[in-house]
């Protein structure tokens, strides 16, 4: 089944915050949190109000018109970081891809949409998220910092 990419629209954002709940990494075997774990501040601020801001951008994976996957970045201040900040003016990625879709390569051809339009980009990712991880590495992200079970990675183009 052919998938396609397109741009983002207004319309799309109760996907995107489907996708940023399945972005969060859940252990094989363990519930995912709760829908309400959007609401808390660290988290709500990758996309509340997206599109207003400078920097604001994603990428929708679609199959028959469907949306199946998306990809997202946003650029943070200083004063307000994001888990896997690393600059105020390299924009952090968030991601995810509905799970009968992952593992067949819609994910990289996200990633490589939004990295040619943002060279630089930051990202946080949990150490037990192996296929992400390798996802990551294999696009030229390198791990800048550990935290616990999290590590911001970073790629510049």
């Amino acid at each position: 089944m052919p998938v396609t990419l397109r741009t983002w629209e207004p319309d799309d954002e109760p996907f995107l915050w489907d996708m940023l709940h399945q972005a969060i990494h859940v252990a094989d075997g363990q519930a995912p949190p709760p829908r309400s774990v959007l609401d808390d501040p660290p988290i709500r601020h990758y996309l509340a109000g997206f599109g207003s801001r400078f920097g604001d951008d994603a990428v929708i994976a679609c199959v028959d018109g469907v949306p199946i996957g998306a990809a997202f970045c946003r650029l943070f201040g200083a004063d307000e970081p994001a888990y896997g900040f690393v600059s105020e003016d390299v924009p952090e990625l968030g991601m995810a891809v509905i799970r009968p879709h992952r593992g067949s390569g819609i994910g990289r051809a996200m990633l490589s949409h939004l990295v040619a339009r943002h060279p630089a980009m930051s990202l946080s990712v949990d150490t037990g998220n192996v296929a992400a991880r390798s996802l990551y590495e294999s696009s030229g992200f390198t791990v800048v910092r550990a935290e616990g079970s999290s590590l911001t990675m970073f790629r510049r183009g």
